[in-house]
């Protein structure tokens, strides 16, 4: 993942010290929003963790269904603030105009990506809890290597850091949905067993 943030670092560079300052800005501001995601997956991972220890399969579904959708609510409305204050965002980490400018655009495209980002962060933390670790770390990176840097190296050269943040966009939101699916389909359930005491 950490190879994958350089490659995208790479692919920003040609367009610019602004557009790579206005990335790096817009990055930072971004992390005040996925912050309160890792910390719900943190607490999706122990309470799936303990229901699983303590056999109690379907508290352990119930758990995750409710950490997941907590942190798809916060994250919604932490995009819906990034949107409506992206400029301000921008302000306090530069004074030049077009690295505000470009870092507002920016992240307004990526606000639409926050609730399904949410989903793929919990979700992770929930299969962890689960001792489910290989094929979520497999679409973590399938998602990144596959999905952003293929297509915001197409679109790069067209649309510049735009092009760049519209495949990060794409790709949470790709990421988000098959970790759902995951979530729903009870595949990373498979192997807990259920004790008779402690349905």
């Amino acid at each position: 993942m950490s190879t994958g943030q350089v490659i995208i670092t790479a692919i920003v560079a040609p367009l610019g010290s602004v557009a790579i300052a206005a990335n790096a800005f817009a990055i930072t501001a971004e992390s005040l929003c996925y912050m309160p995601g890792y910390g719900v997956s943190d607490a999706a991972t122990t309470l799936v963790g303990q229901s699983v220890g303590a056999r109690r399969r379907e508290l352990a579904k119930r758990f995750a269904y409710i950490t997941v959708g907590l942190g798809m609510a916060i994250m919604t409305v932490m995009g819906a603030l990034m949107y409506v204050f992206a400029p301000e965002m921008m302000r306090l980490m530069s004074p030049v105009v077009e690295v505000v400018k470009q870092g507002a655009e920016v992240l307004r495209i990526e606000a639409f990506a926050e609730p399904l980002f949410a989903a793929s962060i919990v979700c992770y933390g929930v299969m962890v809890g689960a001792g489910d670790t290989l094929r979520p770390c497999i679409m973590n990176l399938t998602s990144m290597w596959a999905v952003r840097l293929t297509l915001a190296a197409l679109l790069a050269p067209q649309y510049g850091l735009r092009g760049v943040w519209i495949a990060m966009c794409a790709e949470l939101c790709f990421r988000g949905s098959i970790f759902l699916i995951r979530l729903v389909r009870g595949r990373w359930l498979r192997g807990i067993e259920t004790s008779t005491d402690n349905k």
